[in-house]
């Protein structure tokens, strides 16, 4: 055989194995992922998912890729396939009835068994796409999740936010959040899942991290402290009043209730000033389940309910009612012990408005 025919097939016998995925579909059924798969499935490619598109009109598709052989081999019958299996993402343009395939990632997310991936999904709205992924062992699990906004020019989906959160061998909990400059260069059809925390094309405009241990009120307040003031307005993403409630829960027995577990000790300081800080941050929602909980066991504690107070004050006129009765048990208190004098006047002038 001549040495430029061997060079030929050679490279037509690679871009085949490259191609799994039809360059081209038209549906005359319904779109649907039954319906798309009958057209995409080939013997090295599985469709997983669909998510359709408007910005661009379109579909996008999570697929399983076999890396060798093909699915019918008896190979990928075997417990060891997963290792072996990419799980990638695909997207194809519409046009009427016609899907033309814009572009593939095999490394969308990760393989089938790496770092034990337990779901991935792929969602789209308007111009938005969200990439999510869970993984990690069961009782320590990891969640990520990837936004990627559509750019007109130049016709891609650039990465925008990544949101990281989960626990460690000792129980610690991890949240992050980040965004990114119009300057990153981390693109929805060519990154890899696997490395994108590394990538050093990655260029970060704004981000925030907490670090804690649910029921450790000491670190979760150095932690709290340790944000950069430019990024508050940035905790809500990584601190919420569903994850106030599962740190102030970590101790509780299964048939214990939220109310059962009182706070002890020197914690009820650190609750306060959490609570203080959260409020202070406009995290109201988070900053009002501490609060409650030290109202709860502590009712005389006078600066809780100034705090609560604060609260349901900058909740706005529909909470006023609920402030002006906590500022009202504030200010008994403060008399009860003679504090009558450090009273703010913002209080009476609140009170005297009403």
């Amino acid at each position: 055989m001549p040495l430029k025919a061997y060079f030929f097939i050679l490279f037509m016998g690679l871009s085949l194995l490259s191609v799994a995925q039809p360059r081209h579909i038209r549906l005359v059924d319904a779109l649907s992922a039954e319906n798309f798969a009958k057209h995409f499935n080939t013997d090295t490619v599985q469709l997983s998912r669909i998510n359709t598109s408007e910005t661009p009109a379109g579909v996008f598709v999570a697929y399983r890729k076999a890396d060798t052989l093909n699915f019918n081999h008896k190979f990928y019958k075997s417990s060891q396939a997963s290792d072996y299996t990419r799980v990638g993402l695909a997207f194809y343009a519409r046009k009427g009835n016609d899907y033309q395939l814009s572009f593939r990632n095999d490394n969308a997310f990760f393989c089938a068994s790496c770092n034990n991936m337990s779901h991935y999904d792929v969602n789209a709205s308007n111009d938005t796409v969200r990439i999510s992924i869970s993984w990690g062992p069961n009782a320590h699990g990891q969640s990520e999740s990837y936004c990627f906004v559509y750019r007109p020019v130049p016709k891609r989906w650039q990465l925008a936010q990544i949101n990281r959160s989960g626990s460690g061998d000792e129980g610690e909990n991890h949240s992050e959040y980040m965004t990114y400059s119009k300057n990153t260069k981390v693109y929805l059809d060519d990154y890899y899942a696997e490395s994108l925390p590394y990538d050093s094309t990655v260029i970060s405009s704004q981000g925030i991290s907490l670090n804690y241990k649910p029921g450790d009120y000491a670190r979760l307040l150095r932690s709290l402290k340790e944000i950069p003031k430019n990024s508050l307005f940035l905790l809500p993403q990584v601190f919420s009043k569903d994850e106030a409630k599962y740190f102030m829960e970590a101790d509780l027995d299964e048939e214990q209730s939220y109310d059962a577990n009182p706070i002890h000790g020197k914690n009820v300081l650190m609750a306060n000033e959490i609570g203080y800080f959260l409020e202070q941050a406009n995290q109201l929602d988070a900053a009002q389940v501490f609060l409650d909980k030290i109202i709860a066991h502590f009712p005389e504690r006078e600066v809780a309910y100034l705090n609560r107070g604060d609260v349901f004050f900058k909740k706005g006129q529909s909470s006023y009612k609920k402030a002006k009765k906590d500022y009202h048990t504030y200010i008994a208190l403060m008399n009860k012990r003679g504090l009558q004098a450090k009273i703010p006047q913002r209080i009476a002038t609140f009170l005297n408005a009403q």
